[in-house]
């Protein structure tokens, strides 16, 4: 997910950039595009979703709940292994 983010924003400061300079040639509003707008609604959805997710590990689940998943996830692949 991180590489794909990555990847994400790389390409969209390479666009902008291009855009940047077009609208400055243009001598038009640079933050005012849509597509950057969108950019930046995009980002702060994913930080708050971000943060979202690490309140929810540190105050709600239990403390060793990723060693219950990877438990059943062994258990899960046993049996799919039995029927194979």
């Amino acid at each position: 997910m991180l590489r794909f983010r990555k990847q994400v924003e790389l390409a969209f400061s390479h666009e902008s950039n291009q855009l940047g300079s077009v609208l400055r040639h243009k001598k038009g509003p640079v933050k005012t595009t849509e597509k950057v707008q969108s950019f930046f609604i995009m980002r702060d959805t994913f930080r708050l979703i971000q943060r979202i997710i690490q309140h929810v590990r540190q105050k709600v689940l239990p403390k060793n709940h990723e060693e219950k998943i990877k438990k059943l996830q062994k258990q899960q692949i046993e049996q799919l292994s039995f029927f194979h």
